[in-house]
Order: structure tokens, then C-alpha cells, then sequence
């Protein structure tokens, strides 16, 4: 039943064939009173996997239904104790001697404590309603299938009481917290769904926190006295062991940044003095002062950003002598010598393993600077910034931690508020005592230089909080961005120093998107359900604009690593010298296709050079059309080779596909050698049954008075769906075609340069020699260059006359780039990586196609990899949407991955070839988590 006030179901209470409501029933030797209830339809929230934050929010969201519809409404039988009760939580204390665990009785008397001293005497002054009081994850249903986050029904009302109206929430907080990697977050969720339908007032809200403990010691206490009196019983204890990992939790956070959270979440302002002591700061100017002194400096503003083009790429901070000469480097640049900035800005420092916490959403950084920094030499004076006292002083002495540390206590008015100083000199913890008064604009400390602040290059960290948040000579200096209106009301900056805050948030995503559809043609895509805005790249690693940082298993462009600094030297090295093009001599050119032709067959002798994969294979088609005196090209079904006009003319994928017209009448396409889905499908002999395709189409080119110009094809077909073609097959198709005069072009864009581990060509797997080879993406390791390489003879017949001149083709700077890109494959061993690496992600992923039946087939070789998923084994029948549901949720987990295949089911693996066995764990653990959630469910 439905009832009128919800927009869930619940049961109705119905009678026997007797038309009585309650009446005995006995049951293993007792007598128990019953009454019946209607059917509610849906599943458990308890096995919904994964519990997302639309499911916290809907979970609220009930709970405030309820809260609202149960308003005004009143019943004799609900004014009665229950120890379940939230405010009765200290009746449960009795059962303290049932937890033996030294560390849970610590924990339990701390939240009975905290509950003693914060709520007891504030429970009378709360809204009092009939409630629920129970819902967990048992008692609320979701719609049946796949991918829930709806709450659709609400089963139990047998523990309803009137208790504080704020108890509902409280419970329900108390267990969409259990199970959450960041309980604050799953909590303030359900907090909004609640909020929206039932206004927390400010008084309830102060108090929650305190409910969610009290709530969750009753039933861990109560599981302690279970487990003594039945220790076999495994029912009562389902719920003890997640609620004492969530107890630890919250003890661990401060109960103010948790009500500070709370009132984020209900719309109100995170510190409830924020604007007070604003006001003040803006009112008083003479009562404050700047860090550092200003007037004697020359300053600029410092952009240390995840997007800084200033900062450069990662080796500029990888150690401190490298960050100390980048940070001296800037400020020369701009002529200064003090940089000012940091405030509420997302830095790229603090994404390394260091620094990595397990999230909701896998792992996440606290990336999001709460202070300002003043960048200048050693030995700075630092003043304070307004009267006050000291109130701590600490070595912070951890490596990349504060350092020597002051915090100053000074007052707004009523109202205290604190000032932090970080990264001071020795001399500094010798100069102050705690208590002592200080003056605005007084001597406080100096800058310290790197081998005491904390390993950094020097600098002052400068930083306001309104509420020390339970720690003494340490605070927080950066914070997750999804917590940024939180943090930055505790921590907010001098209006002084407002001109310096960050803005590298602002011009966020969706801001980008809307623009992008007003300049941008339709026709371009962006990647996942939530497209990403990326600003750095480095390795394995993408960073989007809050600093999450992704792992690239897709981009084979970037062959050796994102923004590689021996490529991005090699770039600007040549750059500010000369780039031009190639009517001129130099010596680039001829020391790159030397190096390039010394990893080729030796029939391979010359060397074209452009600018993309596409114009790569438009010269090829041109070679070859030349060199046979034909037109009709040989191309294979979802083939895909560029996108200018002829190669779109031998790209199945494209022409075969939305807004294609089918194959031109010189292109004949031959089924791709799929021995998953194709119509052979044993490896060792499907390759010659394949390629009679091939010469079954010259057969009929040839009956209408043609024949074959070329064949091409990818040597391991991508956008087919990472297909490895089988044993024998290019050799035969190879064969077929040079009888009748015509070329054979290796589309070598995706799988050259040492990509498939064995061999640095991916043809080498088939052992043929094509007579072009086309190259692209991996060439210049993202920089815009590609190549054609040919025999002698082939290239003598193409110089028929008409000249062939490319302007940006074998460009000075292209080839230094190319050169270097090379060089580094060969000096860091990346063909061996690609080779090791990708055998061991190969083993993982027949372990995981071992575990779960929606895995089909696992195939590739070394970083050429593909998985297929099916909804059966037996029928092959494609499972597209959980491939599309397995690439976005992995992108939550922060993992970038893409579909391929023509039926959209394969997930294609081809990341820079950097990669090493901690990234494919990682990438394992996470596909292991996603196979199991509810929507990758297959049953056979």
C-alpha cells in the first residue's frame, strides 16, 4: 500500500480468515502473538551493491517522508521506553562489562561520555514525534533489478516510539555510515535526502553526531551481552562488526567538523561563527596585519596549481632541490621576490601514494590548499598578524609536514579564532613561550630554510582557523575538494590577502562543456555518463581539475608516459632553436629516419614523414594505388584507419556505422578473423580459412575487368575489438594480393614501437613483411607526428614526377621528439615492461574470468589487451550496458577505461608503457570490486 503522504510502500496490517487482527500462534513448544501484513514488493537495501550516494540520499529522503507524515500524529502505545532508543543509550552501559576488548571499552565509554556531556540535558528541548526508529538497511526495499539507488518501501513498523524527531535521522545515519569508506560523507547524504523533505532545525542538528553514537553503542553493547549469553548465535552479531569499524571512524573525527559537515549538508553555513568573524576582519582592518611584510618585497601572485603551466609537470617537484629551483625560477620570471597564493588551491604535490586514502569512490587526495603561502628566501621575518597570545609551539618535524610551528589564539569580539605558521626556522621554537602576548606586526618567527621547515623550498605557510577542531600545535593545511565549503568556512582567508585566492576551480567542468557545445562541432564526443576536465598528465596518471589522479589504461598515445621529461626537453630544446620545414637541411631528419628504419625489416628503406595516423595511411592508399595502376582497395569489417576522405573510404567502422552509406565501390571489406565470434574459431588453422576472403574479392574485382591496388589492415584489430588475428592469416592475405600486382599496408598506428612486448613490431607476430608501414599516436608520445616507411622500389615508383612535400612533416622539432621517444624505449627497457607486464595482466584476468561468467574472453598480447563480456557463454549474447556501466564506475574508482568491438561490449587496455605490476593491481582489484556489484550480475 501506498500511503498517501509517501511516495514509498508499507504494509497494511490485515486481518485472519476469521477477521481477527492479533491471535496466538504456537511455535516450538511456545505460544506467540501474530498479526499479518501485506506483501511489500522490492529487494533489501542490505543487498544492494554498491551503496551509492543517490542511495544515501533516497535513504534520507524516506526517512524525512516519514518524519513529516508522522507530524502532529500521536498514539498512547508509542510513549513507552525501548532501549533501542538513542536517548537511552546509557540504560545500555550496564553491558559495559561484556566488551573485554580494551580498545572497544575505551571507545564505548568515550561516545557514552561524550553523549553524557553534550546531549543528555539537551534531549528535553528537541521536537518529539512518533517515529520509525529502525531503519536499517533490512527494513527499507529498493525496486527489483539491477542498479538500485531508489528507496521504494519500508517494511518493520514494530519499534516505532515517540522519541526526538531527530532520533529517525540519527538512526538511519548510524547505518548508511556502516560499510562507507568516509562515513561523514555517506552520512551528510542522507542527511540532504532528509533535509529536503523535513528541515532540520540548528538545535537538532548540534546534537547529531552524539545520536549517531549513542545509537550505535546500543547495539554493539547489546551484541556484547548476545555473544556472552549464545556465543554460537551469529544472527546477533551481523551488525557489531560494522558498527564497531564505524565507532573507530568517528572517534577518529572531530565531533565539530562533523556538525560543521552536518550543516553543510542541510544548506547552512559549515562553521556557524564564519560570518561573524568575516564582518569583524572586514570592520577592523587596523587590527590586522599581513604575514610578512610587504612593503618590502616585491610580489607577484604564484600560481602552484594542478593546472599551472608556471609549475610544469611532476619532475619539477619530484624532489626538493628540483622544486626549490622551479618555485626560484618563477619568481625570477616574474621579477620578484616574494610569490603570494595557495589559498583554496588544488596542488599536484599531494596526489602521490603518500598522501592516498582509501574514499568512497577508491582512492582520493586531500589536494585543496587551506592557506596562504609567501614563497621567499630563508630567514624571512614573520609578524602576527594581530594581538594575541601563543598558543602552541611544535616541531612538526615528519618529512613534508610544517616543520618548527606557531599558532596564535586571538579574539573577534566575543569570539576566539586562531592563526597558524608553518615552516619557521629552529631559532623560531627559542623565541616564543606559550601564553606569551604579542602584538600586531610583531617579530614572531623566521622562515626556516629546507633542512628544517619539512623539506620544502622556503616559505611561510599562513593560515586562519576558527576552530582548532581538537588539535594542539597541528591543523590540517589541505582537505579533500569534495569537503571545500567545509573546510573553507573553519579556515577562511584575511580580506587582504582575498586578491591571492586560487580561482583554479572556478572554470569548472560544466562551464567547459556548455561552451564546448556552443564553439565546438557536434560531432565530437566526450568520454563517460560524467565527461572528466583533465589538466596534468605524468607517467601512468591523468589528474583532473581537483587533483584526482586516474589511471591511464587507455591513452597509447602517451607511449612512454605522460609529459616524459626527456620529451618534453627534447621539445623545448629544439624549439627555442629553429623549426622549419623540410626544404632546408638538416641533420634531424636523417639521424631520426635512421634510427627509426634501424628497428624495421631491412627490405624497409625509406621513410615519408606527416603529421597523424590518418595522413599516414592517405599516402599509403596513395603508394599503393601508384605503384598497382588500381583503384579497388582490400580493407577488413570494422576496420578503422583515419579520418580524411580516403581513409573513411576503407574504414568499415565508420562507413558501416551511424551516418555511413556503406562501402564505396572500390573498397571491398573481408570479414574480420574473429575466432571468438567468427565462424572459425581454432586459432592455429582459422587464419588461411579466413584469408580466402581476400581472395575470394580479387576474384571479383576481377570478373568486372579490376583488380586489387592494396590490402590493409591493423595488425592486431582495435577497433574490432582488440582482435588477435590468427595464425597464418596475413601471411596468405599478403600472398594473395602481390600475386595480382598490388601492396600490403601494416597499419602500424596503435600496436607499433614495441607496444606488444615479443616483438617492436606488431606484424613481426604474423611473420610477414608488409611493404608500407604506417605509423602514428605512439610516434611523438602525443606531440602531432606520424610516418610511412616503404621499400626502395615501392618508393621509386611513387616519385613518378609529382612532387610530395608535407610543410609540418619531419619538422626539426618533430623528429628531436620522435628521436627521443626512441631513445627512451630503448634505455628504459619499455618493449621488456610491455612484455612482462602485460603477460602478468593477462594471468589476472583469466583469474577473474575464472570468477565471474560475465567475462567472456581475455586476449591481446603484451599492452594490447581486450576483455569481451557476454550475458552467456553458450550465445555470445553481448553484454553492452554492463560495459558501459563497468567503464564509468571504474572511472569513479579512478581508473580510465573505454569500450571497443562493433557490438560495444569490449573493453580495450592500452596504456603508456610505463606501467608496472602496482598500476595492474590496482586496475585488478578494482575490476574485481565492479564484476561483483549487482549490474555485472550474470546468471547461466
Amino acid at each position: 500500500m501506498k500511503h498517501k503522504k509517501l511516495n514509498v510502500e508499507l504494509p497494511e496490517v490485515i486481518p485472519n480468515l476469521r477477521g481477527v487482527y492479533n491471535f496466538p500462534l504456537p511455535f516450538q513448544g511456545d505460544e506467540y502473538n501474530v498479526r499479518l501484513h501485506s506483501w511489500v514488493d522490492g529487494r533489501m537495501v542490505g543487498e544492494v551493491n554498491p551503496r551509492t550516494n543517490e542511495l544515501f540520499f533516497s535513504w534520507g529522503e524516506t526517512c524525512g517522508e516519514l518524519s513529516h507524515a508522522f507530524h502532529g500524529f500521536d498514539h498512547a502505545a508509542a510513549h513507552r521506553f525501548d532501549e533501542w532508543n538513542p536517548i537511552e543509550t546509557l540504560h545500555s552501559k550496564r553491558y559495559l562489562k561484556y566488551i573485554t576488548d580494551e580498545k572497544k571499552s575505551n571507545v564505548a565509554n568515550h561516545f557514552w561520555n561524550l553523549f553524557e556531556q553534550e546531549a543528555l540535558n539537551e534531549i528535553p528541548t528537541l521536537r518529539r514525534s512518533v517515529n520509525h526508529s529502525d531503519a536499517h538497511e533490512y527494513n527499507l526495499l529498493v525496486q527489483k533489478g539491477s542498479n538500485p539507488s531508489k528507496v521504494t518501501g519500508v517494511i518493520d513498523f514494530g519499534d516505532a516510539i515517540a522519541a526526538p524527531t531527530i532520533c529517525e535521522l540519527a538512526i538511519a545515519c548510524a547505518y548508511t555510515g556502516m560499510f562507507a569508506p568516509d562515513p561523514i560523507l555517506a552520512m551528510c547524504e542522507t542527511i540532504k535526502g532528509y533535509h529536503s523533505k523535513f528541515p532540520v532545525e540548528d538545535k537538532e542538528i548540534k546534537l547529531l553526531y552524539y545520536l549517531i553514537g549513542a545509537r550505535l553503542m546500543i547495539s554493539v553493547s547489546h551484541a556484547a551481552l548476545k555473544y556472552y549469553e549464545d556465543p554460537k548465535n551469529e544472527y546477533h552479531q551481523i551488525s557489531a562488526g560494522p558498527a564497531w569499524e564505524l565507532l573507530f571512524k568517528l572517534k577518529e573525527i572531530s565531533p565539530d567538523f562533523a556538525l560543521f559537515s552536518f550543516r553543510a549538508a542541510c544548506g547552512k553555513s559549515p562553521h556557524p561563527n564564519a560570518d561573524q568573524v568575516a564582518k569583524w576582519m572586514k570592520s577592523n582592518p587596523e587590527k590586522i596585519g599581513d604575514p610578512v611584510n610587504l612593503k618590502a618585497k616585491k610580489t607577484c601572485k604564484l600560481d602552484l596549481s594542478v593546472g599551472s603551466i608556471s609549475l610544469g609537470n611532476n619532475s619539477n617537484f619530484e624532489t626538493v632541490p628540483k622544486f626549490s629551483k622551479k618555485i626560484s625560477a618563477i619568481l625570477e620570471e616574474h621579477q620578484c621576490d616574494l610569490g603570494i597564493g595557495g589559498y583554496g588551491e588544488v596542488r599536484p604535490f599531494y596526489t602521490t601514494d603518500a598522501y592516498k586514502v582509501e574514499g568512497y569512490n577508491g582512492p582520493q587526495w586531500r589536494t585543496m590548499h587551506l592557506a596562504t603561502d609567501f614563497w621567499t628566501v630563508a630567514g624571512t621575518e614573520v609578524l602576527a598578524m594581530a594581538d594575541g597570545t601563543v598558543h602552541a609551539i611544535r616541531n612538526n618535524d615528519n618529512p613534508c609536514d610544517y616543520g618548527p610551528t606557531v599558532i596564535l589564539k586571538h579574539k573577534a569580539d566575543s569570539l576566539n579564532f586562531f592563526s597558524l605558521y608553518g615552516h619557521l626556522s629552529l631559532e623560531t621554537m627559542e623565541h616564543l613561550q606559550v601564553g606569551q602576548r604579542v602584538k600586531k606586526g610583531e617579530i614572531i618567527a623566521w622562515i626556516g630554510h629546507e633542512e628544517v621547515n619539512g623539506g620544502w623550498p622556503p616559505h611561510l605557510h599562513f593560515q586562519i582557523m576558527l576552530d582548532l577542531l581538537g588539535n594542539d600545535g597541528d591543523f590540517p593545511g589541505v582537505a579533500f575538494v569534495h569537503e571545500r565549503d567545509v573546510w573553507m568556512s573553519i579556515c577562511p582567508t584575511l580580506p587582504s590577502l582575498e586578491m591571492y585566492k586560487s580561482n583554479c576551480l572556478n572554470y569548472g567542468g560544466d562551464n567547459i562543456i556548455a561552451t564546448r557545445q556552443k564553439v565546438l562541432g557536434k560531432s565530437l564526443s566526450v568520454s563517460y555518463k560524467k565527461p572528466l576536465h583533465m589538466v596534468r598528465g605524468y607517467g601512468i596518471h591523468l589528474y583532473d581539475d581537483t587533483g584526482r589522479r586516474y589511471i591511464d589504461t587507455v591513452n597509447n598515445v602517451a607511449h612512454v608516459g605522460h609529459e616524459h621529461p626527456r620529451i618534453v626537453r627534447a621539445a623545448q630544446r629544439q624549439f627555442v632553436l629553429l623549426n622549419t620545414n623540410t626544404r632546408y637541411l638538416h641533420k634531424n631528419i636523417i639521424e631520426y629516419a635512421e634510427k627509426l628504419l634501424a628497428h624495421c625489416p631491412p627490405e624497409m628503406e625509406v621513410v615519408y614523414f606527416v603529421n597523424s595516423g590518418s595522413e599516414a595511411n592517405e599516402l599509403a592508399l596513395r603508394m599503393a594505388k601508384t605503384y598497382a595502376a588500381q583503384e579497388d582497395m582490400i580493407a577488413l569489417e570494422v576496420g578503422y584507419h583515419g579520418n580524411t576522405g580516403a581513409c573513411i573510404d576503407i574504414s568499415s567502422y565508420k562507413f558501416d556505422g551511424k551516418g555511413g552509406s556503406g562501402a564505396p565501390e572500390f573498397t571491398s571489406i573481408c570479414r574480420m578473423p574473429n575466432t571468438y565470434r567468427g565462424e572459425y574459431k581454432n586459432a592455429e588453422t582459422a587464419g588461411p580459412l579466413y584469408a580466402e576472403d581476400v581472395k575470394k574479392a580479387i576474384q571479383r574485382l576481377k570478373k568486372k575487368g579490376r583488380n586489387v591496388a592494396g590490402f590493409i589492415a591493423e595488425s592486431i584489430l582495435s577497433c574490432g575489438g582488440q582482435v588477435m588475428l590468427p595464425s597464418g592469416y596475413l601471411a596468405d592475405c599478403y600472398s594473395y594480393v602481390r600475386a595480382e600486382g598490388g601492396l600490403c599496408i601494416a597499419d602500424e598506428v596503435q600496436v607499433g614501437f614495441g607496444r606488444v612486448g615479443s616483438h617492436f613490431w606488431a606484424f613481426e607476430l604474423q611473420d610477414v613483411v608488409p611493404d608500407i608501414i604506417t605509423c602514428g599516436k605512439p610516434i611523438g608520445n602525443g606531440h602531432p607526428m606520424a610516418a610511412v616507411i616503404t621499400t626502395r622500389k615501392v618508393a621509386e615508383v611513387f616519385a613518378n614526377g609529382m612532387e610530395y612535400f608535407n610543410t609540418f612533416g619531419g619538422n626539426p622539432v618533430s623528429c628531436a621528439i620522435g628521436h627521443e621517444v626512441l631513445s627512451v624505449v630503448e634505455d628504459e627497457k619499455l618493449q621488456e615492461n610491455a612484455k612482462e607486464i602485460g603477460n602478468y595482466f593477462i594471468k589476472g584476468l583469466q583469474v577473474l574470468k575464472d570468477k565471474y561468467l560475465i567475462l567472456g574472453d581475455v586476449r591481446g598480447i603484451g599492452l594490447f589487451l581486450g576483455f569481451e563480456l557476454v550475458k552467456d557463454r553458450k550465445t555470445l549474447d553481448p553484454a553492452a550496458e554492463q560495459a558501459t556501466y563497468l567503464v564509468n564506475r571504474m572511472r569513479d574508482l579512478g581508473i580510465l577505461m573505454s569500450t571497443d568491438g562493433p557490438l560495444h561490449n569490449v573493453i580495450k587496455i592500452k596504456p603508456p608503457m610505463c606501467i608496472k605490476k602496482e598500476h595492474v593491481d590496482e586496475i585488478l582489484k578494482r575490476l574485481d570490486q565492479v564484476f561483483a556489484e549487482d549490474f555485472m550480475r550474470i546468471s547461466q
